[in-house]
């Protein structure tokens, strides 16, 4: 009588093998095709957070100005005043070489609600730019019209801020 062995071998043949290797490459050129989109999305996100970081400096200190104890310091209008900032929005002295944004500071005046009511004593109104540049010569475009833009391969946001005496 005659024994017959199973085939006892173990693995995986080769169009096994070539599926697996196909659909593993799919996937990996799904994820790097995904990878730009994620590095310009996290650009953003730290660009607008170095925004707020400059943005709060910058109104705590003219509010200070306006209504705080340093009241008598008040800018005269249509004045700028530049500001340096790192990456992280951490304010630097002029001429830094860890500066990487540049904040543009003008003090508008009092407000107003509507053509009407005049002038509000209690509103004041400061116009804020900010530039990602490393240059200290910057700038901006002189229309005030619009919230954001490039000029000279430089991104600038422009923002218009309102200040109310509440205390």
């Amino acid at each position: 009588m005659k024994l017959i062995r199973a085939n006892t071998e173990r693995g995986f043949s080769l169009v096994e093998v070539t599926l697996a290797v196909a659909i593993a490459a799919v996937a990996m050129i799904t994820f790097l095709g995904l990878l730009p989109m994620g590095l310009e999305t996290s650009r953003k996100t730290s660009t607008r957070i170095a925004n707020a970081n400059m943005l709060e400096q910058v109104v705590q200190n003219l509010d200070g100005l306006l209504w705080g104890a340093n009241n008598g310091n008040v800018p005269s209008l249509g004045s700028k005043q530049r500001l340096y900032f790192n990456e992280e929005g951490t304010q630097v002295p002029s001429g830094s070489t860890d500066m990487t944004y540049l904040v543009e500071v003008e003090y508008r005046g009092p407000a107003n609600l509507d053509k009407n009511s005049g002038t509000q004593s209690f509103l004041q109104r400061a116009l804020i730019r900010i530039a990602n540049t490393n240059s200290s010569g910057f700038q901006f475009p002189s229309s005030s019209g619009g919230t954001s833009g490039t000029m000279n391969g430089t991104n600038y946001t422009v923002y218009s801020y309102l200040f109310a005496k509440t205390r």
